[in-house]
């Protein structure tokens, strides 16, 4: 399959694994199509060289509910809104699986962000010290 889309789902298990508090995981498939003798065959899961050789390269990521990201590249002159449809339909079910195996190494976000993550502190500085923090034209920073 495809690495994009593989980093699509280790990203959002990553990210549950960490504790970040992400609404759903997100997961990715990359879709292909053959179009021969006036047929068009569309491919789910495609490889370097199916993507190659084929007439199309779509990937598609998203949630259970939502698609939040699509890419497509077709070496053919127009695409028809049936076959659209059905490669977005093929790459919804490929989503579902996915999202299923996913689910079943980690559900939900763990209930608190891991220890090692990065955190944010914010604090205020009055406006009377700000020279003194950023430095003479902002020399410091």
């Amino acid at each position: 399959g495809s690495t994009s889309m593989a980093s699509v789902c280790g990203s959002s298990l990553s990210l549950m694994d960490a504790g970040v508090p992400i609404k759903a995981p997100v997961a990715g498939i990359a879709m292909g199509l053959i179009y021969a003798e006036g047929k068009y065959t569309t491919l789910t899961d495609i490889l370097g060289a199916e993507d190659a050789f084929g007439d199309m390269d779509f990937k598609v990521a998203g949630t259970s509910e939502f698609v939040t990201a699509l890419q497509l590249d077709t070496k053919i002159d127009g695409l028809p809104a049936d076959v659209l449809a059905k490669a977005l339909q093929q790459a919804r079910d490929a989503r579902m699986q996915i999202l299923d195996v996913m689910n079943k190494a980690i559900a939900e976000p763990r209930p608190s962000v891991a220890a090692t993550a990065p955190k944010i502190v914010s604090f205020e500085i009055p406006l009377d010290k700000i020279g003194e923090v950023i430095g003479p034209k902002g020399k410091i920073i």
